[in-house]
């Protein structure tokens, strides 16, 4: 749960862009064809006298079924709750990995010193996606992995950091 501070408010909310889970909608689906195929085959060369195999394959199948969910719901959960927030005071990167692990970094937009985008690409420059990272007076940097419009946020982060001091 994100608590603001007094006279806080938030100014963006970055999520990763819907590009980046195509690999994993892909990997979903092929998985999915798999257990289309694996039943195809077992009606059609599995006796239909063994009533045994039949639960067995059944039982199979729902594991298999419920694998698939379970990476899906993985899937989604780490595109939706990975974000940045940025605020008038201060900006939070929050990762989650996996189903139990999150991570919450924090810094204050006073101790911003240099803000870099990157567009990795033609298809980057297409969908208008690219990498932002933010160096802080503590040497350290922060950097969003595919966040649509980087240079709106670059801006937004500047004006901030420029009229904090």
């Amino acid at each position: 749960m994100l608590t603001l501070k007094e006279n806080e408010e938030i100014i963006l909310a970055l999520h990763r862009h819907w590009i980046v889970l195509i690999g994993e909608i892909f990997l979903i689906l092929i998985l999915l064809i798999f257990s289309f195929v694996g039943s195809a085959l077992f009606f059609t060369f599995v006796d239909s006298q063994s009533p045994l195999l039949y639960y067995l394959f059944f039982f199979g199948m729902s594991v298999y079924i419920l694998i698939i969910y379970l990476l899906t719901f993985i899937f989604w959960m780490d595109y939706y709750l990975d974000m940045w927030i940025v605020t008038n005071q201060r900006i939070l990167d929050i990762e989650h990995y996996g189903i139990f692990r999150r991570e919450v970094s924090e810094f204050l937009i006073t101790n911003v010193q240099d803000v870099t985008i990157e567009i990795p690409g033609m298809m980057a420059s297409f969908l208008k996606y690219g990498n932002i990272r933010v160096q802080t007076a503590g040497e350290k940097s922060f950097t969003a992995a595919s966040i649509p419009h980087p240079d709106k946020a670059k801006d937004t982060i500047l004006k901030y950091a420029h009229n904090s001091h």
